[in-house]
């Protein structure tokens, strides 16, 4: 123990010395300094005034916290011992090292836990665990691992686990961090601030819509996090995990029947409100509720932002709600506006929009327009069966006019139509749908003895003329 001190004084003299010739340079802040630089500029040196003595305390310190941590962090007289000497390096020298926050903080939490059955203590302790972050933000807070913001929420959830009806001390952290770090947030930092904003709304009164903003903002980060991740990635993983938390979280507040009861009045109240618009739409559709849009506030709200700012998709969103909603006038220009607007390389949207085109056109009478949106359909999708349903159906409704020798023959080209829609298709939905109007449609067949006096074959090559065009093969029934 003799010469472990002797080498501490050895060691406190050289620093001494150095820090006596580090002090008579005079250090002149420009404009381009940061708060951070300003702030360990304004202190006395790293070692503090008594740089001899900061040295002693910090080798005791490393020393004994060293010791503590081969104990598995249970012995306490280690601790105590620790914290002695820490606490004078917190105190005289804050920028003498970094993992002097980090040990800090791990002392301050064993001392909250020694201490929880004796709340006077552990509410100190809590009070020193939040001095500890603050400090370290004051020194430290643009070290490039851990900014700021990154600091700010994790002492936010240590204030929320330990002093959870103070959401107005902690809630305010959560919002700055968020704000600070954005798609950098970290996993758990955005659980908590969901958690936070909850509340802070039961707490304070605050209008009940923050939770639900908060709540789609904060999944808009998740969402980036899950995109740039590989799915089973440990980073991916975690922020799943938080997702999945929320989600269970988020249904007591914004279940479908809520937001609509919530938001329905609000945008008739503010029908010019881009902004609640914004939001209504962003609910939504992350609640999955846009098909129980009973009183139309997502229609609605989703019309205001489109006209707006127009997208494709919120062109391809609006004409697939028009049409279930029986307006295929309004729905024919909204999807005529997707299918020109969306890019080729979105396909599968693509190939939707010319789908759901093909079904108002063909609803309006436009037969050769729907028949060439279905076939624009396959260009995207290939293997969409629908596509050649709807142009079986088109042929099928014409076979009052597309005769020929006194037989319905647009009925054998519709048929080719259901066998295609039946081969390419990979849905057994529609695989079955093909079917039955196949045995449908047969029975409109006529008989071989009508073929024979009309010097038809089962078989024979055929044109159909009229609007269709197109060749087939002559079928009995």
């Amino acid at each position: 123990m003799i010469k472990f001190k002797i080498v501490i004084t050895i060691f406190a003299m050289l620093i001494f010395f150095s820090a006596s010739a580090q002090e008579t340079t005079t250090v002149n802040a420009d404009n381009s300094q940061n708060i951070f630089e300003k702030n360990r500029s304004e202190l006395a040196g790293k070692y503090g005034a008594d740089s001899v003595k900061c040295v002693m305390e910090l080798s005791l310190y490393r020393e004994f916290y060293k010791q503590w941590k081969s104990s598995k962090y249970k012995e306490d007289k280690l601790v105590d011992q620790t914290m002695k000497s820490w606490s004078y390096c917190f105190h005289a020298a804050p920028i003498v090292s970094l993992n002097m926050y980090i040990h800090g903080e791990r002392m301050a939490k064993h001392y909250i836990t020694a201490n929880k059955e004796n709340p006077e203590v552990k509410g100190a302790w809590v009070d020193t665990l939040m001095m500890i972050y603050d400090q370290r933000i004051k020194y430290f807070g643009d070290d490039k691992s851990k900014p700021e913001g990154v600091l700010l929420g994790r002492k936010a959830q240590f204030c929320l686990k330990y002093e959870k009806d103070s959401s107005q001390l902690y809630y305010p952290a959560f919002q700055r961090s968020f704000e600070m770090m954005g798609d950098k947030s970290e996993d758990l930092t955005l659980y908590y601030y969901f958690i936070a904003s909850i509340y802070y709304v039961k707490q304070t009164g605050a209008e009940r819509d923050l939770i639900l903003e908060n709540y789609v903002e904060i999944q808009d980060v998740i969402e980036y996090n899950l995109s740039v991740n590989e799915p089973g990635t440990k980073n991916y993983i975690r922020y799943e995990k938080v997702s999945n938390n929320i989600e269970k979280n988020v249904k007591k507040f914004a279940s479908c029947e809520k937001l609509i009861a919530l938001y329905g009045p609000k945008l008739e109240k503010n029908p010019d409100d881009l902004k609640l618009a914004k939001n209504i739409v962003k609910f939504f559709e992350s609640r999955r509720c846009t098909k129980n849009d009973t009183n139309d506030t997502y229609f609605n709200a989703l019309a205001k932002v489109h006209a707006a700012e127009p997208t494709p998709e919120s062109a391809l969103s609006m004409g697939s709600m028009a049409l279930g909603r029986g307006e295929e006038a309004i729905a024919e220009g909204y999807l005529e506006e997707a299918t020109k607007t969306l890019s080729d390389s979105n396909a599968l949207k693509k190939g939707s929009a010319y789908l759901l085109l093909a079904e108002v056109y063909r609803s309006r009478g436009k037969l050769g327009a729907s028949r060439s949106a279905a076939y624009s359909v396959l260009k995207y999708k290939p293997n969409e069966g629908m596509a050649y349903i709807i142009i079986g159906d088109l042929y099928t409704s014409s076979a009052a006019k597309c005769t020929s020798k006194g037989l319905r023959v647009s009925y054998w080209a519709a048929y080719d139509k259901y066998v295609q829609a039946l081969n390419i298709s990979q849905d057994e939905k529609i695989k079955t749908i093909a079917r039955k109007k196949m045995a449908v449609i047969k029975k409109s067949f006529p008989e071989n003895q009508e073929l024979f006096m009309r010097n038809l074959k089962e078989g024979q090559v055929i044109k159909v003329e009229c609007w269709i065009n197109e060749n087939t093969k002559v079928r009995a029934r």
